[in-house]
């Protein structure tokens, strides 16, 4: 049992060095604490990103100075957010081509078709060119 409790004060003593405090940061800390090294003001794309991240309810509520950490972290909710939105819009673009290019396909069209297409077409022009000689 003591081991354990030992190692639960280590643990604790850890986070103080490496976070500053001995609980997770909430983002109501920032306005607590005293310390200005870690706060950051935002800007108004920021606090559009800390509600629409629902750190915050509004922009009114968002105090002056934030920490910084609250900032990334809810920039980086942000683009998991903006990533998974245009994972379905990549994966629904995808699935209309299959459905276009199948279309095409029971109409005859083809890439083959065009390119000798066009290559009769070109080689009509250029006999016309010779021809105008």
């Amino acid at each position: 049992m003591k081991s354990f409790l030992a190692f639960g004060r280590c643990h604790l003593l850890i986070r103080r060095m490496t976070t500053g405090s001995s609980s997770a940061p909430n983002p109501g800390a920032s306005e607590q604490s005293g310390n200005l090294t870690n706060r950051y003001r935002p800007s108004e794309f920021q606090k559009t990103i800390l509600v629409w991240t629902k750190k915050y309810k509004n922009k009114e509520e968002i105090p002056t100075f934030v920490s910084a950490d609250l900032i990334e972290r809810s920039r980086s909710e942000a683009r998991i957010k903006i990533s998974n939105v245009l994972m379905v819009l990549t994966a629904l673009a995808s699935l209309g081509a299959i459905l276009a290019g199948k279309a095409a396909a029971k109409r005859g069209e083809s890439v083959h078709k065009m390119n000798l297409d066009w290559h009769k077409q070109y080689e009509e022009e250029q006999k016309a060119k010779e021809v105008a000689k």
